[in-house]
């Protein structure tokens, strides 16, 4: 896929890869039901061409309209899983792992004050 916008440079190409497959995946949805991409975006409120974009993994139109299209075909908490807990492998070791915890320094002027 051509980076040929800043919206493409700041997504990885493993995030744009899973953005596409969630628009195939939306657009597989839309072909079991028989519905038309005009049908789901009169039922989601979004223009044709914004169903356009969804299915085709666009990373210009906003997380809103993947979620209006999820609620349209009866997962409006399809994306409840991401970062959940389970799901989360790396940041859930590195919790666990005995890492220092910050610390504050003893002031300067707290060292005096003890001191005999």
């Amino acid at each position: 896929m051509p980076r040929s916008s800043r919206s493409y440079a700041m997504v990885s190409d493993a995030a744009l890869g899973s953005l596409c497959e969630l628009g195939r995946r939306l657009r597989e949805a839309r072909l079991r039901r028989n519905w038309t991409q005009a049908v789901v975006a009169d039922k989601s409120g979004l223009s044709a061409s914004s169903i356009k974009k969804v299915e085709g993994g666009s990373p210009h139109i906003t997380v809103a309209a993947y979620l209006a299209l999820l609620d349209v075909y009866g997962h409006p908490t399809g994306l409840d899983e991401v970062m959940a807990q389970g799901q989360d492998t790396l940041g859930e070791s590195l919790s666990r792992a005995d890492l220092r915890k910050r610390a504050r320094g003893q002031r300067p002027e707290e060292a005096d004050e003890w001191e005999i």
